[in-house]
């Protein structure tokens, strides 16, 4: 079954939240991938199922913040991921800091993982234009990339967030959440 009230941005977080969702123990036959911050908001405001529901968005902190934000309040933040609450609705979006590439690159960095055992370049610039393709989805190489990064402290809170929404998606406590983050 596909988790559409997952809503991440770009085809390496969507890579990486069901590699996560896996690793936890969470089958999926996918999450609802949307290209650009605008649209996964506009998708969780909009979407039949997900604008009276739960809904978590993953999206970077680009220069612009969407306005949605004004509706939220802060509910926990490290130095790469930030997660926030609508409100009034049962809406989440972790903001990851400054973007994916730079979460991955520094997990990776943290625990010695060498990119190029991956065939994949170290350098920001490249890397990047790597995560921003199609094919990064389903890409084996970045999904063994996050299993064994898995273990570095940001993407332990990421992987940890994941999987209790999963399993709390109406009966979530914020405090709860907010001790995900340490």
């Amino acid at each position: 079954m596909r988790d559409l009230d997952i809503v991440p941005e770009c085809f390496v977080d969507t890579n990486l939240v069901e590699t996560l969702l896996a690793i936890k123990g969470y089958k999926t036959d996918g999450v609802n991938h949307q290209k650009g911050c605008t649209t996964v908001v506009r998708t969780i405001q909009t979407a039949k199922n997900l604008k009276d529901g739960f809904a978590l968005g993953i999206i970077d902190a680009d220069k612009r913040k969407p306005s949605y934000l004004e509706e939220c309040v802060e509910i926990a933040s490290l130095e790469h991921i930030t997660l926030w609450k609508h409100k009034a609705k049962h809406h989440f979006l972790l903001l990851i800091k400054p973007a994916m590439d730079t979460f991955i690159l520094s997990c990776a960095q943290e625990i010695g993982v060498e990119l190029a055992q991956y065939g994949l370049p170290t350098e920001l610039k490249a890397f990047t234009e790597i995560t921003k393709r199609v094919e990064t989805k389903n890409d084996t190489h970045f999904k063994r990339l996050f299993k064994d990064i898995q273990s570095a402290s940001e993407m332990v809170v990421l992987g940890n967030v994941l999987a209790y929404f999963k399993a709390h998606k109406y009966d979530y406590n914020l405090n709860v959440l907010k001790a995900c983050f340490g």
